[in-house]
């Protein structure tokens, strides 16, 4: 097995013991190498080091739990901290806000909506090979159960643009191409962005496509901004503005969904760079639902 395998496999591993105490010597004994080659090869691969990529796994999966309701001190302590304070420190760190404020969250949500088992510990999925109406119509629907103030005759000239942009265009899928930014403005609205930034998730392909001038005479200059701020994303892996950023990893999580249609050398590499550039980010720029579903399909697809 080559060192890459290895080290894929060990990712794999720490999900199916993440309630465990890991250690170096545990992990590298699974990879079968010694503890300082081991961490060399898993830095080289995922960009942090194994135990600090063990922590940002384990509270990530606490996440989730204290979403679905249960007491930020259980979760703590199931997850190897002793103290509230000190999960709240590492919790914090990782994803710039507390677990108070997102159980916090996700107890208004489910009061909105009535029920706690309404509560969602992930973004807004949508059925494959759904006809761009359809999803057209899921769009709307999302940007009205968030509250979302937007113009449904600007917003529908937006999407027509880019309808028409991508006219003839087909997804690997077999789907039509235009479903694709549909599903990431859908992404976009569940997480709560303003209008600009939906338009311009509907807009990124053919923005990178050669189309900026069209688009730039098209539409509004704001959402013309966003999408530098997305190209700029996309080439650089940073970014001036967080709904650039938001655009670039709502694109790479449906990808990461509809994954199973391109080739496995595809599915690996994608599943590492996820893991490695875009999973991180998220965690700075959006709610965990995000940064908790790249990770699991990226481990899914190692």
């Amino acid at each position: 097995m080559e060192a890459d395998d290895r080290i894929s496999m060990v990712a794999v591993l720490i999900d199916q013991h993440i309630k465990e105490e890991l250690t170096i010597l545990q992990l590298s004994a699974w990879a079968g190498y010694s503890p300082g080659y081991f961490t060399r090869c898993f830095k080289l691969k995922f960009g942090i080091s194994p135990m600090e990529y063990v922590k940002q796994r384990k509270l990530l999966t606490a996440a989730k739990e204290i979403a679905y309701g249960k007491r930020i001190l259980d979760a703590a302590m199931d997850y190897g901290w002793e103290t509230h304070s000190g999960f709240t420190r590492s919790f914090t760190s990782v994803f710039g806000y507390s677990p108070v404020l997102l159980r916090a969250f996700y107890v208004h949500d489910a009061s909105v909506k009535g029920d706690r088992q309404l509560m969602e510990a992930y973004l807004k999925t949508t059925q494959s090979y759904l006809k761009p109406e359809e999803l057209w119509q899921i769009l709307c629907l999302t940007l009205k159960e968030n509250k979302t103030e937007y113009d449904n005759t600007r917003l529908r000239k937006i999407y027509e643009l880019a309808e028409t942009l991508h006219e003839g265009e087909v997804r690997k899928s077999g789907e039509e191409y235009i479903t694709h930014p549909l599903n990431v403005a859908i992404i976009l609205a569940d997480m709560g962005t303003d209008e600009n930034t939906v338009c311009a998730g509907l807009l990124h392909d053919v923005w990178r496509g050669g189309y900026k001038k069209k688009i730039s005479k098209e539409v509004d200059p704001v959402i013309c901004e966003i999408l530098f701020y997305y190209e700029e994303f996309e080439r650089t892996h940073e970014s001036h503005d967080d709904r650039g950023a938001l655009v670039a990893l709502s694109d790479r999580l449906h990808n990461m969904r509809t994954i199973e249609f391109v080739d496995p050398e595809t599915w690996k590499r994608r599943a590492e760079d996820t893991l490695r550039l875009f999973s991180p980010i998220a965690s700075k720029c959006a709610d965990f639902r995000l940064r908790s579903e790249l990770d699991e399909r990226s481990i899914k697809f190692l």
